[in-house]
Parts: C-alpha cells; sequence; structure tokens
C-alpha cells in the first residue's frame, strides 16, 4: 500500500525597506511627508498607507513645513520631511539649522547612497547634520529599521526638544524582510517633574520678592501648558513678559500681559527684583534681556539652557506643564491655602502704560503717508482679521520686530514666533502648516521684499496643495530698513533690490494661479484684504503686496527714558 504525501504550501510575502518605514510612520501618526522632489519608493509606499505627501518647491520649505506643524501642535505631533540624497540633502542644511537652534522636534529623513559608495567622495548625512540634530543614525538595512525608527521616536517625545535624521541608504529601501517578521508598536515619550525641593524654594524665592516679573518661553507651549500658565500667573499675580518664541502663551489683552515691547514691560521689568523664567533660557534674544542685580529662577526641560547667558539663583528641571501643575500646588502650601488677592494696582499701572503706548504708537499706527507706513499695515490686519480663527507667522528681519512688537495675540499658537537662526522664507512653509493644523482658520504671513526672494515660489505650492494661504508683504525697496541710502558707505551697494516701480511681485503670484493685488494708497489696505481673505476662503492663495515705507523707524525698540536701568 503506498504512502500519501500532503504537502501545506505558504506564499511568504515581502516587504521592501520602503513600505517597512512607510507602515511604521503611519504607526506613528504621521499625517503627512513634505518632501522635494522625490525620494523614491518610499513617498509611493506611504501613500498607499494613506499618508499625505506634500511636495514643495525647494528642500528647505519641505524642512519649514514639518517644523512648523510641530510646533502648532504643542507637542503631539512630529512633523517629517525627505529629501533626496546628495545635493537636495546639501540644500536641508538651513531649515535644519533653524529647526536645531529653535527646538523643535522634527524627523528629517534623506536619502543616501549605497554603503559601498560612501568612501567615494558621496555625501554623508548621518555624519554631516550631527551638528544640528539630537541624534543623527544611518538605516543601513532592511532588518534594522523598525529598531532604529523606534529609538529615533523615542528620541522626539523624549527630553530637550530637537530634531532627528535618520538618512535612508539604497540598502535599506531596497532591502527585503518577510512581512510576518514585521512587528511594531509606536512609542511613547517620558516626562519628568522637578525635584520638590527645588520646586519649594522657587516658590519661596517668588512668594518674597517684593516685584517679581513671570517671564515665559515657548518651552510652555511645546507642553501644552498654556492653560497651566494662566492659572499660575493669575495665582500669583505678577506681570507676564514673553520673549519672540513665547509669544500667544499667554492672552496680551490680559491684564496681567506685557507682551516683549513697550511701556508697561519696561516699567515692571525695571523695577523687578525678580525674574521668574519658565520654558526660557532667559537669552534676551527677540525679547527683554535681564538687568544687571536681577535674580533669575529658570524652569527649564534640561540642563543644557541653565546658566548659558547668565547665572541662574535657583532652577528647576522638568517638563513645564508638570513643573506648573508643581508650582501651582506648591504656592497654595506657602500661603496656607489662600487665593492671592488680586493686584489691583499693579493692573492700573499696566493699563495706564499700555494706553501711554498706544496714544504715542496711533499717529504711525493711523499714517496716512505715502509710501505706507508698513507699521500701518499691521494695524489695519488687526482691525480687519478675526485674531481667534487666525494662525498668523512673520518673516525674519524687520517684519518679525514689527508685527511681533504690535500684534496682540489672544490665543496660544495663534502667533508663531521663531527665530535664532531666521532663515528667510520660513514663513511660506509655517503658513501652509497652519492650514494643516487647522484647515478652517486664516492663515497669514507677513513677509517683506527680501524674503520674496527666498522660497516665494512656494505660493504654487500653496495652491497645488489646496493650502489657501494669505500672503501680505511690505514692499519697501530695500532689505530691512536700511533702504537704497542705507545706515553705511556699503549699503547701497550690499542691499540695493529693484525698486516697486520696476518689479511687480503681485504680477509673480498671479502668475502662480493665485489672486493678487497691488496697493499703494492707505485707505485701500483693509478693502484689499477682505478681498485676499474672500479668496483664500475660496480655496486660492492670496498675496497683497502693498508698497511701504523703508525709512520708517522701529518705533517697537524706544525704550522710555524714565525706565533706563537704574531710573527707578
Amino acid at each position: 500500500m503506498g504512502l500519501c504525501h500532503r504537502f501545506v504550501v505558504r506564499r511568504i510575502f515581502l516587504l521592501r525597506g520602503g513600505q517597512i518605514i512607510a507602515k511604521i510612520l503611519k504607526v506613528e501618526g504621521t499625517d503627512f511627508i513634505s518632501h522635494y522632489p522625490n525620494v523614491g519608493n518610499v513617498i509611493g509606499d506611504a501613500a498607499d498607507e494613506g499618508i499625505r505627501i506634500i511636495t514643495t518647491r525647494h528642500e528647505r520649505t519641505a524642512v519649514a513645513i514639518a517644523d512648523a506643524y510641530t510646533r502648532y501642535s504643542m507637542g503631539h505631533k512630529h512633523g517629517v520631511a525627505m529629501s533626496q540624497s546628495g545635493h537636495a540633502a546639501h540644500n536641508l542644511m538651513g531649515g535644519m539649522g533653524q529647526a536645531f537652534d529653535d527646538l523643535s522636534p522634527i524627523l528629517m529623513m534623506p536619502a543616501g547612497s549605497r554603503m559601498n559608495q560612501l568612501e567615494k567622495r558621496r555625501w554623508d548625512s548621518a555624519t554631516n547634520y550631527t551638528c544640528v540634530t539630537k541624534w543623527s543614525a544611518r538605516l543601513d538595512n532592511a532588518v534594522d529599521i523598525p529598531s532604529l525608527m523606534s529609538m529615533a521616536f523615542t528620541r522626539l517625545r523624549t527630553g530637550r526638544p530637537a530634531p532627528v535624521l535618520l538618512e535612508m541608504m539604497r540598502d535599506a529601501l531596497m532591502g527585503e524582510i518577510q512581512d510576518s517578521d514585521f512587528n511594531y508598536e509606536p512609542v511613547k515619550g517620558w516626562r519628568y517633574q522637578g525635584d520638590p525641593h527645588d520646586i519649594e524654594v522657587a516658590v519661596r524665592a517668588l512668594l518674597t520678592a517684593k516685584r517679581p516679573v513671570l517671564y515665559v518661553g515657548d518651552g510652555v507651549l511645546k507642553a501644552d501648558a498654556a492653560e497651566e500658565f494662566r492659572e499660575f500667573a493669575e495665582l500669583v499675580q505678577a506681570p507676564v513678559i514673553t520673549n519672540l518664541k513665547g509669544k500667544s502663551t499667554f492672552p496680551e489683552d490680559h491684564p496681567l500681559s506685557v507682551g516683549i515691547r513697550g511701556r508697561a514691560l519696561w516699567l515692571c521689568m525695571s523695577r523687578a527684583d525678580l525674574v521668574f523664567g519658565i520654558g526660557t533660557s532667559l537669552s534676551g534674544m527677540h525679547g527683554t534681556p535681564i538687568l544687571p542685580g536681577q535674580k533669575t529662577v529658570i524652569c527649564n526641560i534640561g540642563e543644557y539652557d541653565v546658566n548659558m547667558y547668565q547665572r541662574a539663583n535657583h532652577v528647576v528641571i522638568g517638563d513645564a506643564k508638570l513643573v506648573l501643575r508643581q508650582l501651582i500646588t506648591e504656592v497654595r502650601k506657602q500661603t496656607n491655602g489662600e487665593s492671592v488677592r488680586k493686584n489691583e494696582e499693579l493692573e492700573k499701572e499696566i493699563a495706564r502704560e499700555k494706553e501711554l503706548q498706544l496714544k504715542e504708537w496711533l499717529p504711525t499706527l493711523t499714517s496716512n503717508k505715502k509710501p505706507i507706513n508698513p507699521y500701518r499695515v499691521i494695524w489695519d490686519m488687526m482691525q480687519t482679521f478675526d485674531r481667534k480663527n487666525l494662525a498668523i507667522t512673520h518673516e525674519s528681519g524687520s517684519p518679525r520686530e514689527q508685527l511681533g512688537a504690535i500684534w496682540e495675540s489672544l490665543l496660544p499658537r495663534s502667533f508663531l514666533g521663531w527665530g535664532h537662526t531666521t532663515n528667510l522664507g520660513f514663513s511660506w512653509g509655517a503658513a501652509m502648516a497652519a492650514k494643516l493644523m487647522w484647515p478652517e482658520k486664516l492663515s497669514v504671513n507677513w513677509v517683506g521684499d527680501a524674503a520674496m526672494g527666498h522660497n516665494a515660489m512656494d505660493l504654487e505650492t500653496a495652491l497645488r496643495e489646496k493650502l489657501p494661504i494669505l500672503t501680505v508683504l511690505s514692499n519697501n525697496s530695500a532689505y530691512a530698513t536700511y533702504g537704497p541710502r542705507g545706515r553705511s558707505r556699503l549699503s547701497a551697494a550690499v542691499t540695493g533690490v529693484s525698486p516697486s516701480s520696476v518689479i511687480s511681485y503681485a504680477t509673480m503670484a498671479e502668475g502662480l494661479g493665485c489672486y493678487s493685488e497691488r496697493v499703494e494708497e492707505p485707505d485701500e489696505v483693509i478693502p484689499a484684504l477682505k478681498r485676499g481673505i474672500k479668496e483664500v476662503k475660496a480655496g486660492r492663495p492670496a498675496l497683497i503686496e502693498v508698497i511701504t515705507d523703508w525709512e520708517s523707524t522701529r518705533i517697537s525698540y524706544q525704550i522710555p527714558n524714565e525706565y533706563q536701568p537704574g531710573k527707578l
């Protein structure tokens, strides 16, 4: 009798490295990948997983979108950007440098060469980007992709925030594993509280100070702790100062807010005996500096920013959200549970100084001179936009200084302040990122004509990707406020640009398929803004080019003589 053999045939399915990466990004909650121009199969693999693909006109814009989206998410999302290898990876440096200096935890994934080409003068991103990343590694085979990506997301979600880079070598992208060997679980981040003793000492210093000020940076926003900070500020009844990146943490129409510039700030700062910093290194960059003799408390995510710019008297290391909750509890403990009485005298002083400041600035803010004063444009934007349904950002240089000082932000991340490195052109990516985060909100970027030479072609990206943004351009025919005559004998040669009588950015934007207007009359600013809003709401990006005056002074930086250091 013969034997009957039964064979079971099992089909083996293989996953390529690009598919593995795409599946992991999907599991980790990646909403989109911004890239330029094509990173090979991994982009198609990501699209197959339902991840949105955004193709930009420049690598730096791809980084900017990922960066700003991460900031807008307030610690809940991490933008992902990709690029080709070699020359394309070179172009990431500006955007990566800014993300690193501004502590933005994005995942950058440039393609790489084959491993056997590394020693043949091929660009090595994993090595060359160590100076602007928290961690940089190389995916050199398909098997190790899950473990290295798990390490990457752990670093993105834990500790001091900063970019992480994974270089995708061709060996990894084209390598294969059996689908049965693929198993990946999303990672979580870990946060930590401050040392209880440090909390106790910091609160004691705050409560015993005669005239403390609270100085807030964007570490509070990154920790999604604006609500806790407001509770803390109202509990201790101290004036609130922000730096540029921390702007919008605390509502600037609040009676305790003194903003980042102006008379109220200098009144409080010039007489402060304690500066209590939360989510900031107290660098003074794009904010107000610490004055000689003032004691300081720094509450920060890590030791790196402590004692960097001046010696701190007291330090709390920990996550801003958790630390603020500890501080609130400790204040109530040290005050025996009694609420601090509303500081009506302080609120009246702040209100008086704000009123005096507005009176001083109002002639400039409402000026009818031609060319149009850029501060008039900002003032008109404030009167036109719904600031509770808005995300606005600035460009570097003069637009940053103008908007940061004058704009009154009302909600967390309704204003995106940025810049230690301050790359020109960042605001287009930032504005599109805001539209990705909040499709229903108006997204605005305030720019100058210098920035138009950097990434303005990405207006076409906004059109193609259906991310309608409103760009308001201050065209003063100059770089910054140097002007054709300039501030030195070299400025005319170094900073001269084609005047607005020759060049038309509105025409350029129209050629890119966007709605555009050119405004030369002060009374036409608001009507033009309203037409731009209408077009944006209909799904079309818009550019409003306003011909402005390069000689306008930086009114935001003038410190009242009576509040100069040592006068109070």
